[in-house]
């Protein structure tokens, strides 16, 4: 397993270092603290953005997508 330091993750996924920093104080980044250093998986925006994308939701056959089944405009 590759280990990244943030400005390395940063340069990695083209993401600013200070989002990557904010991320990982939230722990929101899967990462390691070694004697201080943080170093985070090489996949640890992938995993990320995995668990955190959201889907369209589905549109009926024919239903126009600002009205929901059954609601009155």
């Amino acid at each position: 397993m590759k280990l990244l330091s943030p400005r390395e993750m940063a340069q990695h996924t083209g993401w600013p270092e200070g989002r990557i920093r904010r991320l990982i104080a939230s722990r929101k980044l899967r990462h390691i603290k070694l004697d201080g250093l943080l170093l985070l998986p090489e996949n640890a925006v992938d995993e990320f953005l995995s668990a955190n994308m959201i889907e369209p939701e589905r549109q009926g056959r024919g239903q126009h997508p600002d009205q929901k089944q059954g609601a009155l405009l």
